[in-house]
């Protein structure tokens, strides 16, 4: 019996790997997160909305060098935050947040994680 399990062993640690990397994760660099901070804080002065301009989707030949590294698949100015999606999905997907107050972040507040200097991370919710 403990002879057939050796087998068994490595491909259920391979798969449980496979798994986790799957997943977006986000950073926990404190110098990367307050980079990610001021560029935003840029991103919301440069991008400034209106009443009738609810977001500003920014181009990534526009993108900050700190945002460009999370590879984002978006990085969008809302009144408030900045939302930089990693990885969409129907509810949201994974991504970083920018927020000065975290009631301004665009889902749900249980929804974010905070991870520092006005950082939030997400997960699908």
């Amino acid at each position: 019996m403990q002879r057939c399990l050796r087998p068994v062993a490595p491909t259920i640690g391979l798969i449980a790997l496979a798994i986790y990397c799957a997943f977006p994760h986000p950073t926990h660099s404190q110098a990367q997160l307050k980079a990610i901070a001021a560029e935003s804080q840029h991103l919301m002065s440069t991008y400034s909305l209106g009443p009738s301009v609810q977001h500003a989707d920014i181009p990534k030949a526009k993108w900050p060098p700190a945002i460009a590294t999370l590879k984002p698949y978006s990085v969008t100015v809302r009144h408030g935050m900045v939302d930089i999606t990693t990885k969409p999905f129907f509810d949201g997907g994974w991504g970083y947040g920018f927020a000065v107050d975290k009631q301004d972040l665009a889902m749900l507040v249980e929804c974010w994680s905070e991870l520092g200097h006005g950082v939030y991370w997400h997960g699908p919710c």
